[in-house]
């Protein structure tokens, strides 16, 4: 049967609530996939950032069917070695700054608790988001997630969204919302914040919720300063800082966490996506002792596959095969090189604004050209259309509202530089016959 055939099919059986490529995937290996037509992908999608250590890995997969073979699936009522063992583990890579830990099944539903976490310890007030932010897709974590998508433009079901959240800018250095130059700025987009909670009178401010690096809004990095003076704010405001890691966590910035690119330590952890290595789904909230302490007992969040053995044993796995492959030093060596090719592109396309990056996860921003920092929405589809032909999966984050065009990079923690070298000459080819 051919591609076209099976993807009619899809269209026919599928609610296509998601984008779809025209691709039908058979078989992954490595960094490489595999449609059915047998043509090979780099990816540097790595299911949206989840898939650390590649396809079919056979450590993990060996300790997956292991595990299956024991204890699969108990409720969340009984206890497990397994998530006990996790437990310590994810407490012992934080040098004890975090006390208890709760599993989840996704990134979305793990925010959703730690948003909880935050109004229950605080009872009650505000939590400052920011725009372009991406939270989840429940109805918490929707609210929180500052990136336009249809729960928050369509009418019909905007009203599922709880209120409580006060959207700001982001530090978008390259685009700044407030039109302002680093460093002259002075951290001003830190300072507005103060600004809008007096003016609003929003006097009680529960939480911040972060992403260390912005993702889905575009790979966008907070400069030199911020992160420790938004600490500063919180503690100010006393209010709890969550840190979403679901993308940044697991070795994908090069270290273990990305909060450790600034060292400090948020209240709330929260880890998703790699986590696992992409194979079984799970996340985790990390919480300081009184936080921990004051939610224990309460009834008020779970689902019923939350902390399953099976998902433990496989984040334990994937942990330890990070650790001994030392996958967090290669993210940030062959990320440094990955970077610096990407640069290098700015040399035969002035349609590269800027290339902005932090281990494995970079992003290109598409712009008009000529100096104008005006996102090309067009070229930025062509370009994403014209890689996924020539054989490099990557993510485009493109739209109106996000004022911007960037295409994201975040290939699995095992990508070797010969692997990065050959990624960035299929893009070098795909953009000068572009241009042409």
């Amino acid at each position: 049967m051919s591609m076209q055939e099976f993807l009619a099919r899809d269209d026919q059986a599928i609610a296509q609530v998601y984008f779809r490529d025209p691709v039908v995937m058979e078989r992954g290996e490595g960094v490489f996939l595999y449609d059915i037509e047998g043509k090979r992908y780099l990816d540097f999608s790595a299911h949206y950032s989840s898939c650390c250590l590649g396809h079919s890995n056979k450590k993990l997969i060996t300790t997956i069917e292991a595990q299956m073979s024991k204890l699969i699936s108990v409720s969340a009522q009984f206890s497990s070695m397994e998530r006990i063992y996790l437990a310590e583990k994810l407490l012992s890579l934080t040098n004890g700054k975090y006390a208890k830990v709760l599993f989840g099944c996704t990134g979305s539903d793990a925010i959703e608790f730690a948003i909880k976490a935050v109004k229950h310890h605080k009872k009650g007030g505000n939590i400052i988001t920011f725009w372009r932010g991406y939270h989840g897709a429940t109805a918490g974590s929707a609210a929180a997630t500052g990136k336009a998508e249809t729960i928050q433009i369509d009418e019909n079901i905007s009203d599922l969204l709880p209120g409580g959240f006060i959207h700001v800018s982001p530090p978008y250095c390259y685009r700044c919302d407030y039109e302002k130059k680093y460093p002259d700025c002075d951290l001003f987009c830190l300072k507005y914040i103060k600004k809008r909670v007096a003016q609003d009178g929003c006097d009680n401010i529960a939480g911040v919720i972060i992403e260390p690096v912005q993702a889905a809004g575009g790979v966008i990095i907070p400069p030199e300063g911020y992160m420790e003076k938004l600490k500063q704010l919180c503690e100010e405001m006393n209010s709890l800082l969550i840190f979403d890691e679901v993308v940044t966590g697991i070795g994908r910035t090069g270290t273990m966490f990305a909060y450790e690119h600034w060292g400090i330590y948020p209240d709330i952890l929260v880890a998703g996506k790699a986590l696992t290595g992409g194979y079984i789904p799970g996340s985790a909230v990390l919480m300081k002792k009184d936080i921990a302490e004051s939610m224990d007992k309460l009834t008020l969040h779970g689902h019923t596959h939350s902390a399953y053995p099976l998902m433990c044993a496989s984040v334990l796995a994937n942990l330890k095969i990070i650790e001994q492959e030392k996958l967090c030093d290669n993210a940030h060596i062959v990320g440094k090189l990955l970077h610096t090719r990407l640069l290098g592109l700015k040399s035969i396309s002035d349609k590269i604004g800027d290339v902005r990056g932090i281990g494995l996860l970079q992003g290109i921003e598409i712009v008009y050209g000529n100096g104008s920092k005006k996102a090309d929405f067009i070229f930025a589809e062509k370009l994403y259309r014209n890689l996924l032909k020539a054989g490099v999966i990557t993510e485009l984050e493109s739209s109106n509202r996000l004022e911007s065009s960037v295409l994201v990079l975040h290939p699995p923690l095992i990508l070797t530089k010969e692997q990065a070298e050959e990624a960035v000459e299929i893009i070098r080819n795909v953009l000068i016959n572009l241009s042409k």
